[in-house]
């Protein structure tokens, strides 16, 4: 990951420019080879979770649901699968801590994105 790249920095960044920025970076990693996507996931989901504020990760998260929520099922399920792979290679307690914050995220959602990504995790 590049070290230009600061999840925390464009988690704090007014809702519009964070999702240009996400959405930019989203279609770059899903151009990338599983290996490198997962530990760049992983990369960014120990910064996320040592490090952002609450209200840092759910801004984060809540973008990234929204933006993926807009492809189809076959690339939201790969990138819930790839996510959770990420998930995975992370300490207990960041693990912990991200699946609070996305659940919190997740339960705020608009309906129909929260029902898009919650059919994909299965």
């Amino acid at each position: 990951m590049s070290q230009q790249f600061n999840p925390i920095e464009v988690a704090k960044l007014p809702y519009t420019k964070r999702n240009e920025i996400l959405n930019s970076t989203l279609q770059f990693l899903l151009s990338l080879d599983e290996n490198t996507i997962v530990k760049t996931l992983t990369d960014v989901l120990t910064v996320l979770a040592s490090k952002a504020t609450d209200e840092e990760y759910k801004n984060w998260c809540d973008s990234m649901l929204r933006l993926v929520s807009m492809y189809d099922d076959k690339v939201i399920k790969a990138i819930v699968t790839l996510r959770m792979k990420a998930v995975s290679n992370l300490p207990k307690n960041l693990a912990e801590r991200d699946s609070k914050i996305l659940n919190e995220v997740l339960s705020n959602l608009d309906p129909s994105v929260k029902e898009k990504i919650i059919r994909n995790i299965k």
